[in-house]
């Protein structure tokens, strides 16, 4: 008989065979060919003989250590089985004729007994836990087959009448039992099994599979029919203690059944005597074997299945003989059988170590990997088996299954599954080694797969890295770099996390980044640029390399002041070059204080970009000429279209950063003047919002002011306007420019106003210029010394209106706007009075009296409401004198009823005593107990205290005035300083000062 092709042979298991030390004498132990029963308890052997005699046997060499009579002689001890995981021992013993009988033996007990008991039949006898007898009728039909329950509260017994005995009790307690007939048939019972999880019973017959239900009445009939073709043979059938499934062995194979139905089947095509369900998954099959010699069954094949892991585990041919009996000894993964000349064969499973080896000779990775696993060896075992499987599979030359399998080992010795016998050398040699055997080109893909579950599981280098990243690389696959990118933490430190060995401070990112750009993937090269921080590398990158300006700049005003700044150093003059407009407007807001990144932007949202998409041509720069920023502001707000972009500019909110010195990019300026006066334009218009350095505005208006100066050299068709924004700015900012250089510069480029300005000390007023203009005829000039100097020297204001009216030639030259503007400010200092202006244009024959037409109507209209307004103020003062004197007679020579009923100071009715005061206001005298007191009044009499503030006021100005008529010091010294000295002496006159003090 051959076995199944598809089940692979091994020898996991030690054989021996035991010879019974008293072969062939006058008490052998089980070569007794009276043995009828065999078994293992927790720490014994037992088996039965002469009938009704037990003899136990230690487990560790097999020595009897007790021997007792358990029945009557007449009784043949049939069947024993324990109690799983002790030593309670279940027999049971029949007798032709006669009821069998169940007896619980607990061997523990008996074992503690004295010889002189053991000895006594009698005594041993009555010396069981619980003993039960079971009727079948007259009893004359044999027991087949016989189990109980892990509780031993029910038994139940087959008989080959076809009859199933059920007996339910407290067996282990001695409470009682009750017995029933739970099924009737003509077929032989040939196993009986209980259901762990469900309140079932499997049957066997010789052609049915069946279920009965252990509760309740089933009067005789199955539950469920499993199988009603074919039933089992004797000891046949088995159960499977973990899922409860009954197995059934028949020469096709391995049926398994559920308390429902078949649940699976199991190819085994061989001849089955006996099959036993042992520990774990393994299940013993004895076969009969025929030998091709002499036809008869005189060979008997053993084997051991691992129903889990389809093999077989262990094969042994025993020749000439008969295997009677089989058990298990759970407690040290061992199984027994005894065959019919009395040798005991013990088979014990091997360490699953040894069973690993055994199996890895033969080159089976696959199957000692399920059995590493399933026994949970440590990763070191798992590791090694990997790595095994990686080396033939690569010398086999599949290198796809090779890499998978190294990869697997990388899997057990990362993370938290590391193993300590494993060292870190090790890892570092396998890695060393896989990277060397696939270091040819094509097995690229195969490394690259290895590289990135190293670096995946945080067990890769900086140098390791580089090469993953080269393969990527070489292999264009893009999202893995994306990715690779994406998930690269630059603030975890390799150095201080002991799960993974890349230290970021050792990785070559220089390198990486030109390996990106050599490569095409500009896109992950702004992406790692972004991660690693480094603005200027971007801002080069995108300028010279890739040539997006816009988007450069997009990315310069989303950057933090402090960076923003550097790069403007850096590239200011090739983004003035690119994009003029755009790059002053930005520096006009960041030197102003009104610059905010543009947190919405984001470089990692852009597209990818590769080396032929781009155009290497410099785009066209927009051409805008721009006198000013107010100019350039107009633009800005018509091209975006925003009609509040002015107000904008105009309203600033508080900077949330000092701006810097401007000073640091005019270098930048040099060929770029036009952009460079709006520049200087905004800052100093926004200068003292923000409370800068005054030299720093010294120096843009310096700066703007030479500017300004060379813009009209080198622009002739503009040169007034020019030359007018320098003037505007020497007359806006006399005191910050300096006069020294504002003289040099003036003199280079031909400004006479500057000249002017420089020459002029604002201190010490030069008569002599005036004089010049004056001789030389120039208007202008004379005029422009007068505006500037005309508040320190009001005289000038009349000097320069003799000038105009000097010559008709002058007087020509001058505009009636000059000349309202010499006589009000005139009016206005009071350098002349109208009748001496009138005698100065009356000194020739061409001045016209239009000149002054306007300025004595002016005169004459404000001296009228001015004589007008005096009257109104005399006609109040004699009226309101009229009255006091009135009010004042009254209260010195009338008298007055008093009608007041309350008191002014606690508002209760009035009652004597009480006091009246002229001022009307009434008190009760309890009320003023309290003297109220003024200051410098010696008086004490009583005052009211409502008015005493008044009368106070009144008192002090009184005397005022009175020390005023003795402080000659102080009437002269306002006398000298006055413009109006008879307005003084009125207001003294007013105050009585005069008067006779």
């Amino acid at each position: 008989m051959s076995l199944p092709s598809t089940w692979r042979q091994f020898q996991l298991f030690d054989f021996l065979p035991i010879r019974d030390p008293k072969f062939k004498s006058d008490d052998p132990l089980f070569s007794d060919p009276t043995l009828s029963a065999i078994t293992s308890t927790q720490s014994y052997v037992v088996f039965a003989v002469q009938n009704a005699y037990i003899k136990i046997l230690s487990k560790d060499n097999l020595t009897l250590v007790k021997q007792f009579c358990a029945y009557d002689l007449d009784y043949r001890i049939s069947y024993m089985r324990p109690l799983m995981h002790s030593n309670i021992l279940v027999t049971l013993a029949e007798k032709q004729g006669s009821p069998a009988l169940i007896k619980v033996l607990d061997l523990t007990k008996i074992m503690q007994l004295d010889d002189s008991a053991i000895q006594s039949d009698d005594t041993m006898k009555h010396k069981y836990v619980t003993q039960v007898s079971v009727h079948n009728g007259d009893n004359s039909f044999p027991i087949s087959c016989f189990a109980f329950n892990e509780f031993l509260t029910c038994i139940a017994i087959g008989f080959t009448n076809g009859k199933v005995i059920l007996v339910r009790g407290d067996m282990l307690k001695d409470r009682g039992s009750k017995q029933r007939v739970v099924y009737e048939s003509t077929d032989p019972i040939t196993g009986i099994q209980f259901n762990r999880m469900e309140e079932v019973l499997y049957l066997t017959t010789t052609s049915k599979i069946m279920t009965l239900l252990t509760t309740g009445r089933n009067q005789g009939k199955p539950l469920r029919i499993l199988s009603n073709t074919r039933g089992a043979d004797l000891d046949c059938s088995d159960l499977e203690v973990k899922t409860s499934r009954l197995i059934v062995a028949n020469q096709d194979g391995l049926n398994f059944y559920n308390h429902v139905s078949k649940a699976q089947v199991v190819n085994f095509n061989v001849a089955k005597r006996k099959i036993l369900r042992v520990f774990k998954d393994y299940l013993l099959v004895v076969c009969p074997l025929e030998d091709s010699n002499s036809g008869s069954s005189s060979l008997t094949r053993l084997l051991v299945l691992d129903l889990h892991n389809m093999h077989i585990s262990f094969s042994l041919t025993i020749s000439n003989l008969t295997i009677s009996h089989v058990f298990a000894s759970y407690s040290d993964n061992t199984i027994f059988l005894l065959s019919t000349d009395g040798i005991l064969y013990k088979l014990h499973e091997k360490p699953i170590n040894q069973q690993v080896e055994i199996i890895l000779q033969r080159d089976l990775f696959s199957i000692a990997m399920s059995l590493a696993t399933q026994y949970h060896l440590d990763n070191g075992t798992l590791w090694r088996i990997n790595r095994l499987h990686g080396d033939y599979l690569y010398e086999k030359l599949d290198f796809d299954g090779a890499i998978s399998k190294y990869i697997d080992c990388l899997l057990l010795l990362s993370g938290k599954t590391k193993n300590p016998n494993l060292k870190p050398e090790d890892l570092d040699d396998f890695v060393i080694n896989v990277i060397t055997s696939f270091k040819d080109i094509s097995k690229i893909n195969n490394i690259t797969k290895f590289l990135a579950k190293l670096y995946e599981l945080n067990n890769a280098d900086s140098d390791q890295v580089t090469l993953l990243l080269c393969c990527y690389c070489k292999l264009r696959m893009t999202t893995e770099l994306d990715t690779f990118v994406d998930e690269l933490d630059l603030e975890r430190d390799g150095t201080a996390n002991s799960s993974s060995k890349l230290d970021l401070s050792l990785l070559n990112f220089d390198l990486i980044i030109n390996l990106f750009k050599e490569s095409g993937f500009y896109a992950q090269v702004i992406k790692l640029l972004v991660k690693l921080n480094r603005p200027n590398l971007i801002v080069e990158l995108q300028l010279n390399e890739l040539h997006q300006h816009q988007q450069c700049l997009d990315y310069i005003k989303s950057l933090p002041i402090d960076e923003l700044l550097r790069i403007l150093i850096d590239y200011l003059k090739d983004l003035l070059k690119c994009m003029p407009v755009e790059t002053t407007e930005l520096l006009i807001n960041v030197f102003t204080g009104k610059y905010k990144p543009d947190t919405t932007f984001s470089l990692i949202d852009t597209e990818d970009i590769s080396k032929k998409d781009l155009d290497l041509d410099l785009p066209q720069v927009e051409k805008v000429h721009m006198s000013s920023y107010t100019a350039f502001m107009s633009y800005l707000s018509g091209r975006l279209g925003h009609e509040e972009e002015q107000d904008t500019s105009e309203t600033i909110e508080e900077p949330t950063y000092l701006p810097p010195r401007p000073s640091l990019v005019f270098p930048c300026f040099l060929y770029h003047p036009g952009e460079f006066v709006i520049f200087l334009e905004a800052c100093i218009e926004t200068f003292d919002k923000y409370q800068g350095n005054i030299n720093d505005k010294k120096v843009l208006l310096m700066t703007l002011f030479e500017l300004y100066l060379t813009q009209s050299a080198e622009h002739p068709e503009e040169k007034s306007d020019w030359l007018s924004k320098a003037g505007d700015l020497l007359r806006k900012h006399p005191d910050l420019l300096n006069k020294s250089k504002v003289l040099l510069i003036s003199h280079i480029y031909k400004f006479k106003e500057g000249e002017i300005f420089a020459t002029d000390n604002l201190g010490n007023f030069n008569e002599g210029m005036f004089r010049a203009a004056q001789v030389a005829g120039d208007v202008q000039g004379a005029l422009l010394i007068t505006k500037r100097h005309g508040d320190q020297k009001p005289l000038l204001f009349k000097l320069m209106l003799k000038f105009l009216v000097s010559s008709e030639v002058v007087y020509k030259q001058a505009t009636p706007k000059i000349f309202r503007f010499l006589l009000d400010k005139i009016k206005e200092n009071k350098v002349c009075s109208p009748l001496e202006i009138i005698k100065i244009l009356s000194s020739n024959d061409f001045a016209t009296v239009g000149i002054l037409k306007d300025y004595l109507i002016d005169f004459v209209g404000e001296t009228n409401k001015d004589i007008s307004n005096n009257k109104k103020l005399l006609q109040s003062y004699e009226n309101e004198s009229t009255k006091n004197t009135l009010m004042l007679t009254e209260l010195t020579h009338n008298a007055f009823v008093m009608r007041n009923n309350k008191c002014s100071n606690c508002e209760m009715r009035l009652e004597f005593p009480l006091i009246h005061f002229k001022c009307k206001h009434s008190y009760h005298q309890r009320c003023l107990n309290e003297n109220t007191y003024i200051p410098g009044v010696a008086d004490s009499k009583p005052k009211c205290p409502l008015c005493i503030n008044e009368l106070q006021a009144l008192e002090n100005l009184r005397e005022s005035q009175i020390r005023t008529s003795y402080d000659y010091d102080v009437f002269k010294m306002n006398l000298d300083e006055s413009q109006d000295r008879f307005k003084v002496i009125s207001d003294y006159l007013g105050k009585g000062v005069m008067e006779d003090a």
